[in-house]
């Protein structure tokens, strides 16, 4: 098994993830509330309990694992220490707290009919306070493996675009288990739906690649640019009063940006080969 990762640590770090994740995820996703195996149906707080459980087994745990195989002991330690420093250019930090949470509220409220809702105060405190929740959701237990661990990996034997796209592939249907649950927050109500989850996902690793690629190896940019992404639907939905029941706007405004980094960057991403 350990020359298998070392020969192959991209491909042994995605099956830890997919694996991890799955099985920490599948008191939830074999519940009631999803395939019906399982003869009970969670409460919020277990469903809650058993998110982080498979989000801190899945990617975060395969890329300490991967390392401290790769590289030894202290790697981990030294790895988590480098993920989580604040490290990068101004602009990624500019690009992950103001325009991907802009790009994806924009267009709802742009398309939407009436005038919106606007922030009162009560609902302004409730959706900056959420924005501070939702980090603990996903993006930090996700982008330390998916962009800290594996993205460099890719990057050295793949285009930076070719390895953008590949793992925002690999992110989307990492995913499968929660489209099977009632209670996962993704507009899922058609294939239409799921055919835009799968470009906003993608999109959005590619600019998660131009964010990691400007941070000198953290992640943090990456994660709260993943977090805008998530509170950006939030806003939306809070400022028209619903949530957003459709991806599409988010998916094609989420596309542009991505074109228009590419662009900037002439298809790399800011990457610079070692």
């Amino acid at each position: 098994m350990k020359d298998l990762a070392q020969r192959r640590p991209v491909l042994s770090f995605l099956a830890l993830a997919y694996v991890g994740s799955w099985l920490g995820w599948s008191p939830w996703w074999l519940s009631e509330s999803g395939v019906g195996v399982l003869p009970f149906r969670l409460p919020f707080e277990g469903i809650a309990l058993v998110n982080q459980a498979g989000l801190f087994a899945g990617p975060f745990a395969a890329a300490l694992v991967m390392t401290r195989v790769l590289e030894g002991p202290g790697r981990p330690r030294a790895f988590l220490a480098r993920a989580f420093s604040f490290r990068g250019r101004r602009a990624a930090y500019l690009g992950a707290l103001l325009a991907v949470p802009l790009v994806v509220a924009t267009p709802y409220l742009v398309l939407a009919d009436g005038t919106p809702e606007g922030l009162r105060a009560s609902m302004l405190a409730t959706t900056l306070a959420t924005y501070l929740t939702y980090l603990a959701g996903g993006p930090i237990q996700e982008e330390p493996g998916w962009r800290g661990f594996a993205l460099p990996r890719m990057q050295r034997s793949m285009h930076p675009l070719a390895a953008a796209v590949g793992l925002g592939v690999v992110h989307t249907f990492w995913h499968a288990p929660l489209f099977l649950t009632q209670e996962w927050d993704t507009a899922r109500s058609d294939v239409g739906q799921f055919a835009a989850y799968v470009l906003l996902i993608v999109a959005l690793s590619i600019v998660l690649s131009w964010v990691f690629n400007t941070s000198e190896g953290s992640s943090v940019p990456a994660i709260l640019a993943h977090n805008s992404l998530n509170w950006g639907l939030l806003l939306a939905g809070n400022m028209l009063g619903a949530p957003v029941e459709n991806t599409w706007p988010a998916a094609l405004t989420m596309a542009a940006l991505a074109g228009v980094i590419l662009g900037l960057t002439r298809g790399r991403l800011a990457y610079d080969t070692p």
